[in-house]
């Protein structure tokens, strides 16, 4: 039966869920955080030199 109700709750959400609408920008996001994190170290390596 508590396969049953998590059945239903999951079909039920479902209905409540949509794509991301940017899903396609994604990696350009990821990127784009990657290259500030490294900025940011470098100037901490410089900072501290």
């Amino acid at each position: 039966m508590a396969l049953r109700w998590t059945a239903a709750g999951m079909f039920e959400a479902k209905k409540g869920c949509r794509r991301l609408k940017a899903y396609k920008q994604l990696p350009i996001l990821k990127q784009a955080l990657i290259d500030h994190r490294q900025k940011a170290q470098l100037d901490q390596m410089k900072d501290a030199a």
